[in-house]
């Protein structure tokens, strides 16, 4: 996905609220049949445009940064943050 990073950061400053959807790699998946990745959803917090890094609450707690290819979508913030079952 082809995202203009400097607009998205632009977007944040002024207070706009977005939301990614996006793989994450399962922990659970090790010596497992399944898919390798979950998808799920969670507020934006910042980007890194030298880095061309996303900045996100893994599921609401835990800090983490996404790499852009890992990036499904991004969302207006509606405030509906989800786990989906395919990865």
């Amino acid at each position: 996905m082809d995202l203009d990073l400097a607009f998205i950061e632009e977007q944040l400053e002024l207070g706009r609220r977005f939301k990614i959807k996006y793989r994450y790699p399962r922990e659970e998946f090790v010596g497992q049949k399944g898919p390798p990745c979950g998808i799920r959803s969670d507020r934006l917090l910042d980007v890194s445009t030298e880095l061309r890094r996303f900045y996100t609450l893994f599921r609401g707690a835990t800090p983490i940064w996404l790499e852009e290819e890992e990036i499904i979508e991004l969302l207006p913030d509606d405030g509906l943050y989800e786990e989906f079952s395919e990865g």
